[in-house]
């Protein structure tokens, strides 16, 4: 895997003009893409926690995380094709556990999309559930969490 730099990319919170782009890496990435007024209302909902990667001043990858009641659910990471394997997702997703509260990290991925599953299972996650059926071509969705739990390290005066 090549790897690029953090001087190669950046990593910041997504403004109102990115969403042109993100949508278009939307299409790209899924079969069953969000379509852009949902992307536009996670932006709104999670200005915190909806993160966008830059290249060369085009947009890479994003990923969201959505607050729940009782849990961080992470809606979607998306990395442009030509721009995978060089730890671009891995980055978003660190960055986002940095900026998400203590409490379980929930998602669900297709059952047969192996490098996500990997990708996942790499950063902790566990499989806790199937849903039957869960995208619109039917196809099952594996059900995964993580619980995000940020040690507070307290200094003493010497």
């Amino acid at each position: 895997m090549e790897t690029l730099s953090r001087q190669e990319f950046q990593i910041r919170a997504v403004k109102a003009e990115d969403m042109s782009s993100i949508s278009d890496l939307e299409q790209a990435c899924f079969d069953d893409p969000f379509p852009s007024y949902f992307l536009s209302q996670l932006a709104e909902a999670n200005p915190d926690t909806f993160l966008v990667a830059v290249s060369n001043g085009q947009i890479i990858g994003y990923a969201v995380v959505d607050t729940w009641s009782d849990h961080q659910h992470l809606v979607s990471i998306a990395v442009h094709e030509q721009s995978r394997r060089k730890g671009i997702g891995q980055a978003l997703l660190d960055e986002l556990v940095q900026q998400i509260r203590n409490s379980p990290l929930r998602l669900e991925v297709r059952r047969r999309n192996k490098v996500a599953l990997d990708f996942y299972l790499k950063n902790g996650f566990r499989q806790t559930g199937v849903s039957h059926g869960y995208y619109t071509d039917g196809e099952d969705a594996i059900q995964m969490e993580k619980q995000i739990e940020k040690r507070v390290e307290i200094l003493t005066p010497a």
